[in-house]
């Protein structure tokens, strides 16, 4: 029509929308992440890729293997002695074993730790990793405990004769859980969703 002008946006009106949905979108897409859970669904399955790895590791290098979990710092890694770690060599008495050892209960373990020295990994797929956003463990369920373990680094045990320690890793964010289950004679790991119940 006569008379009215059409003028589209300029250059600096353009920037500034952009830049407002960009704030929007950084704003919003942890919140999104939280509730759906994906950090956590994400963390699980490396979890569980990285435990099928050592599981293989192991069985390859000949090597007792263990996958180190910091409970508290919410991270993990992965560690193997260099070489076989024998249980049928000549070895220290049971009580000795529990003083150097106060917080490993399980004797056999005991014993791998008395002849091993881990030494961290350094291949790609096991190398240490930090969980992704506020995602952390819950508490870990291992063999050969009784109870749960809630803090400290947690370990989850490869034997060279493929073998694996039977382990409920949970991987939580906000009201999200992801359980990693360790298998002990397959070393198969699984990603369940939800919470697992452990039965003693």
């Amino acid at each position: 029509m006569p008379g009215r002008s059409h003028r589209g946006l300029t250059l600096i009106e353009l920037m500034v929308v952009v830049a407002i949905v960009a704030i929007f979108a950084a704003v919003v897409a942890p919140t999104v992440s939280s509730v759906t859970g994906a950090d956590a669904r994400k963390a699980a399955g490396e979890l569980s890729g990285t435990a099928r790895a050592l599981f293989d590791a192991a069985a390859l290098r000949h090597a007792t293997c263990r996958l180190a979990l910091d409970l508290e710092k919410a991270s993990y890694w992965a560690e193997c002695a260099p070489g076989p770690a024998g249980v049928g060599e000549p070895r220290e008495d049971e009580e000795s074993l529990a003083d150097r050892f106060p917080e490993e209960p399980d004797p056999e373990i005991r014993r791998v730790l008395a002849r091993s020295q881990y030494g961290e990994i350094k291949d790609r797929l096991v190398k240490r990793r930090a969980l992704p956003g506020k995602t952390s463990f819950g508490p870990v369920h291992l063999e050969g405990r009784h109870d749960p373990q809630e803090s400290g680094v947690a370990y989850v045990y490869f034997f060279p004769g493929g073998q694996a320690q039977k382990a409920f890793v949970p991987v939580q964010q906000g009201n999200n859980v992801f359980t990693v289950v360790t298998e002990p004679f397959t070393g198969r790991a699984r990603v369940v969703p939800g919470k697992v119940e452990v039965r003693e």
